[in-house]
């Protein structure tokens, strides 16, 4: 008996070491055949009284790429479950597994049809499975497992389509207690606890070329099945200090997910290093919070919930400044929703019941090439536009941005031109500014309002609308700025136009609008008591006559008023505001000296940009310009210490020309019988009018001469032609001479003396008529001269 026994153990030994691994290695292999792949191992050892199987060196693999494999599996069984009819796993552990997860790209196929590898492993078994006896009625099967335990693992996932690929090792993990029943022991799903030691974790970011990393990463959580057709995921990150807990409810029939998140005290500085700047970011501090509600759908994709980002310091690599920072930001009531519907438009969108910042701090800063801080950190070099604009126009889906308010408390603004020597700055402290209806919807406009104390002891506020679609391109907004010291611009000034200024306030007063591009933009200038310092030292650039300008444009209460209007097309590659501003400026400055009539005529906003100008050929001043030179006494009435010389001036070419012209139409007109004007422009007559033919003719005998007349008339053909002929002649042999361009240039001078004095007559003692000289004429005629002196 004794021997029997021996010789039974002994078949059972063989067969469990020696014949049965062979079978097993053979049949996994045809299988694996069978199915498209190679299933393959190095060695298989069974233990059955221990019930425990150990695999070493398995890969699953397809067309030379290996889906699966790991160094070595131990499962062990338990007898107590198998006894009760249950698959009962006592330790399932598994060393250094590697498990690929891929979706080549798609060869002559769209992507939609192409799947992740795991995805036709698992139709290939099922299609080889054999067919369910469906009338069969199966008790379901338990199965349980104590303990299962990863070490060593590496995970990697790539998306050929996206050009994503990440691999993440070596981790470990640990699953306690899973079963798929119930605690009442109903087969329900799958159930249990699990924790994931990832350590130290580098994740690199497709698209950015961004790596996000924590020093300490573990995850831990739950699964459970409530019901058939639902599955429970209880996910429990800890990244460093911060935590990130979440659970997610799948419908396993619609494929639906709905999950809640709560965030607490997670550090945004890994978030930070990711954003896609040309240099390094940093957040030396930084904190969210946050409650979310998700819900992933066919339809669409939901978040949903508040955000509260707090003490965020973002810091440019180098800088010892922040660039940006907070002390909090409160996202209330956002959503962020993606239409993946075809039933709807696609597209994306973004709503924010409320965004409150708490103490912002911003750094603008330009550098020595005149570029600004955030154009060097986020513009992109123009072979990558190029590019990003062709993929956007292949793929360009909408996004709508609707913001309800938006509120900016108790800021600080720090702007620095280093471009200037010296170099310009200036803070803008206790900023506040609310925006409400922000929408990037074309058409709608958001309301905005700021304010804030600008260089210590000014003030600035602004109010208006823009629209949020392209704010550049449409918008009315008001600025006013109130008692900034003028010393805070000294390195502008010094730039500009080669001066100090030592004192005095500047008020400002700006109205822009713009719609469809098109800018209009008004700059009232108000500086009261200017001091004006030293020249600066071997200044290179084009020197300003500031003395002569604040001389000119101080009133009596040592105060200039100005008006700079600019216009222009805000998509024009060459538009800049400021350019335009500080151009008609330096325009006017410069005009102070080489023609003051025109420039004051600019300042005081006369309407004309080329002064005052009198009728060629007459002394007569159109009413435009009669206005402004009544405007000019009241100038002169305001500034006591000036006096003013008026210079008559005359074109010897075109007065000569049009002085002729001026002398044959009113002798015509007159000889027609029409009564003219003193101080009228003399109309050109209408040669069709029978009473002007008949004055023509008399005009013509008395300058021409009689026998000529008669010649005329008797040589050309009765008609407009010889009428047109015969006022040539007449104009042409009417002589003007020197002396009479002179007198005319002196009756211009004394015209425009009367109307100076004409509202205030004791300015006869400060206004003289200077000796006359001749000019060019311009487009507006010619252009009357004047030379201002300052007591």
């Amino acid at each position: 008996m004794a021997v029997v026994c021996l010789l039974l153990a002994t078949f059972f030994w063989a067969g469990a070491h020696l014949f049965i691994p062979g079978f097993i290695k053979k049949s996994v292999a045809e299988y694996g055949n069978k199915i498209g792949y190679d299933i393959a191992y190095q060695d298989l050892s069974l233990s059955p009284l221990r019930l425990q199987v150990e695999i070493e060196g398995l890969h699953l693999a397809k067309n030379g790429g290996n889906l699966l494999q790991f160094k070595k599996l131990l499962v062990s069984l338990k007898w107590t479950k198998l006894a009760m009819g249950e698959i009962g796993f006592d330790e399932i552990a598994l060393e250094e597994p590697k498990l690929l997860v891929e979706k080549r790209a798609a060869k002559g196929r769209s992507a939609e049809t192409v799947l992740w590898n795991w995805q036709e492993f698992i139709r290939a078994v099922e299609k080889n499975l054999p067919r369910a006896d469906t009338k069969e009625v199966k008790q379901p099967l338990k199965i349980s497992v104590d303990q299962l335990e990863v070490n060593s693992a590496s995970f990697s996932l790539i998306d050929a389509a996206s050009n994503l690929k990440e691999e993440l090792k070596p981790f470990s993990m640990k699953l306690l207690k899973v079963a798929n029943y119930d605690k009442n022991g109903v087969v329900s799903g799958v159930r249990g606890q699990y924790d994931f030691n990832l350590g130290s974790l580098e994740l690199l970011i497709p698209g950015i070329n961004k790596t996000i990393a924590f020093n300490r990463v573990t995850i831990a959580g739950g699964l459970d099945n409530p019901s058939p057709g639902a599955l429970g995921l209880q996910l429990d990150l800890q990244l460093d200090q911060g935590s990130l807990r979440s659970h997610w409810d799948l419908n396993t029939v619609s494929k639906a997910i709905d999950g809640k998140i709560n965030i607490e005290n997670l550090s945004l500085a890994p978030i930070v290093s990711m954003l896609p700047a040309n240099k390094e970011l940093t957040a030396q501090s930084g904190l969210m919070n946050a409650d979310l509600a998700v819900k992933l759908g066919a339809d669409a994709d939901i978040i949903a919930g508040d955000v509260h980002l707090i003490d965020l310091a973002v810091t440019e690599k180098g800088e010892k400044i922040p660039l940006i920072r907070w002390k909090t930001a409160e996202f209330r009531q956002l959503e962020y929703k993606l239409i993946k519907s075809a039933k709807q438009s696609a597209g994306t969108s973004l709503t924010i019941d409320d965004l409150l910042v708490d103490r912002p701090t911003l750094r603008f800063e330009i550098n020595e090439e005149g570029l600004s801080n955030f154009r060097r950190l986020f513009s992109k070099p123009q072979s990558d536009k190029a590019e990003q604009e062709v993929a956007t126009e292949s793929a360009k889906t909408p996004f709508l941005l609707d913001m309800r308010s938006l509120n900016l408390k108790d800021g600080e603004v720090l702007f620095s031109d280093l471009a200037m020597r010296p170099h310009f700055k200036v803070d803008i402290k206790k900023f506040n500014a609310t925006l409400i209806g922000v929408s990037n919807t074309p058409g709608r406009f958001a309301s905005v309002a700021m304010d804030g104390v600008v260089a210590g002891s000014g003030s600035m506020r602004t109010k208006g609308q823009a629209s949020f679609d392209d704010p550049r391109r449409n918008h009315d907004i008001a600025m006013n700025f109130r008692n900034l010291p003028l010393t805070t611009f000294n390195p502008a000034v010094m730039n500009f136009a080669g001066y100090q200024i030592t004192d005095g306030r500047l008020n400002l007063n700006l109205n822009y609008r713009a719609k469809d591009g098109e800018l209009n933009g008004s700059n009232q200038i108000i500086i009261k008591k200017v001091v004006l310092g030293d020249e600066v030292p071997d200044f290179k650039g084009k020197k300003l006559p500031l003395g002569l300008a604040i001389a000119l444009l101080e009133d009596a209460d040592d105060t200039i008023d100005v008006t700079v209007r600019i216009a222009g097309n805000v998509d024009s590659p060459e538009f800049s505001a400021s350019g335009l501003v500080w151009q008609a400026i330096s325009n006017v400055l410069t005009n102070i000296a080489t023609a003051p009539f025109r420039a004051l005529a600019s300042i005081l906003g006369m309407g004309s940009n080329e002064g005052v100008n009198v009728l060629p050929g007459e002394a007569v001043f159109l009413p435009a310009d009669q206005d402004r030179l009544e405007k000019f006494g009241e100038y002169l009435v305001k500034r006591p210490n000036s006096s003013l010389e008026i210079i008559g001036t005359y074109d010897p070419t075109q007065d000569k020309q049009e002085l002729a012209r001026a002398k044959a139409d009113t002798a015509i007109l007159k000889e027609a019988g029409f009564k003219l004007t003193a101080g009228d422009p003399v109309p050109v007559p209408s040669l069709s009018d029978p009473r002007v033919q008949s004055g023509l003719k008399a005009a013509y005998a008395q300058y021409v001469g009689r026998i000529k007349l008669g010649q005329r008339l008797l040589m050309l053909p009765d008609g407009e032609a010889r009428n047109q002929q015969l006022r040539s002649e007449l104009i042409a042999d009417i002589d003007v001479s020197d002396a009479q361009l002179k007198e005319l240039a002196k009756t211009r001078a004394t015209i425009a003396y009367d109307l100076m004095i004409k509202a205030n007559p004791a300015l006869k003692d400060r206004i003289v008529i200077g000796d006359v000289k001749s000019a060019e004429a311009g487009k507006e005629g010619i252009p009357l001269d004047v030379e201002i002196r300052i007591k």
